[in-house]
């Protein structure tokens, strides 16, 4: 009976996460960005896509890596608040004076670049702060979070239409999100009350961060070698054909939340068995999403972009079995980053890294958009065959440790 009750809240829980990253993510993409479109202008939207992209790459660099960090670590020392607020500022503000001059261009005056700080710290906090939720196991409180945010989200652009200040969508909903959780948690109590283990909160933490901020470069390897090495409309070609796979990223990550937070939770050590179920059901998982980008790429490319079928037809299977390995290989991570240093995901990320650039740079000059797809093909499965062998490696060392214990 317990066992059905808590495969009940397993259950449970993993509709609250994903429902809340649709909610947000559905908001956005269906209603807020093609409403802005519509007000702003096709040149004003870019600079707030481009803005907004120094964003996607810097918050969740730090906030969801500090928020994974926090569970990681928590598990083993007694780490307080203090200890991950502190880093908070000290890598976010890092973070943003270096997204400043990456994109000076962009900040035409004091203002904007007010909102810009503002936005990027706030959404750090955001996205570190629904720990609260997971080291609780509390996902209703999860899903309300995501709720306010998007709520916050469509005030927001209620107040853009009357200020005409677009940084008031996003900073709204940031804000919302952030009040809600300070009137439902705790993990900001204390703020600059640090434990004796705060070095190792930084250190741990800080692998993280710049593992994190590899995985968000990568994910946008597609539009800066496609743009500087064959032009605008490549862009749009490995978009259109890439977007059913990446979508599919909204549901793993959710659910990559439930199983960090269960199994930081449970004090024994994961052997090479425990590891390879994980693994299977993760491949089987894969298979299925594999299935249905197949059936749902097409269809979505010929009813949205019907005048890119034809060009991008021969390249479907590539870019969807590449993405739905990526997909794979951020599930592994995540479940050998319970047993193991968080080093490891630093030096794979690396690795991953100089494969991918290398492979996409020369498979890309010699065959076009093809070459960069088949590359990032073979660059994904040894990212995925590495992750693997990790896993097994080091659960095969726990394993080892407890026997000798």
């Amino acid at each position: 009976m317990a066992s059905k009750e808590k495969q009940k809240k397993i259950v449970s829980n993993t509709a609250y996460t994903i429902g809340g990253a649709l909610l947000m993510n559905g908001v956005l993409q269906v209603l807020v960005y093609p409403l802005l479109n519509r007000f702003m202008g096709s040149d004003q939207l870019g600079e707030l896509l481009y803005l907004m992209g120094l964003v996607a790459i810097l918050c969740p660099s730090v906030g969801q890596a500090l928020n994974t960090s926090r569970l990681v670590v928590g598990r083993d020392y007694q780490v307080k608040n203090g200890d991950y607020n502190i880093l908070l500022l000290l890598f976010g503000g890092v973070g943003t004076a270096v997204t400043l001059m990456v994109g000076k261009n962009s900040m035409t005056s004091v203002s904007v670049i007010f909102w810009t700080v503002l936005l990027l710290m706030t959404t750090i906090f955001r996205y570190y702060g629904d720990v609260e939720y997971r080291l609780n196991l509390n996902y209703r409180n999860y899903f309300n979070y995501y709720a306010v945010l998007t709520g916050g989200y469509v005030a927001g652009f209620g107040l853009y239409l009357l200020t005409k200040n677009w940084f008031l969508v996003f900073v709204t909903g940031e804000v919302a999100a952030l009040i809600y959780l300070a009137a439902t948690g705790t993990v900001f109590h204390g703020f600059f009350k640090r434990s004796s283990w705060f070095g190792t909160a930084f250190q741990r933490g800080g692998f993280l961060v710049v593992s994190y901020l590899i995985t968000n470069l990568t994910l946008n390897i597609d539009r800066l070698v496609l743009e500087h090495l064959i032009g605008h409309l490549a862009v749009t070609q490995y978009y259109v054909t890439s977007l059913i796979g990446k979508t599919l990223v909204l549901l793993v990550a959710p659910v990559n939340t439930i199983i960090i937070s269960y199994l930081t939770r449970n004090q024994e050590r994961m052997g090479r068995k425990q590891f390879l179920q994980f693994t299977g059901i993760g491949v089987g998982v894969s298979l299925v999403f594999f299935i249905g980008s197949q059936i749902g790429t097409p269809l979505f490319v010929w009813l949205f972009y019907g005048d890119l079928y034809e060009s991008v037809k021969g390249m479907m299977t590539v870019v969807n079995l590449s993405q739905i390995l990526g997909v794979l290989s951020a599930y592994l991570f995540i479940v050998v980053l319970t047993f193991t240093e968080e080093k490891w995901q630093l030096i794979l990320q690396i690795f991953h890294l100089v494969i991918i650039t290398a492979l996409v740079l020369l498979f890309t000059k010699n065959s076009g958009i093809m070459g960069f797809a088949e590359a990032v093909l073979i660059a994904n499965a040894i990212r995925v065959a590495a992750v693997i062998l990790l896993g097994f490696w080091k659960a095969g060392d726990r394993k080892a440790q407890s026997l000798k214990q």
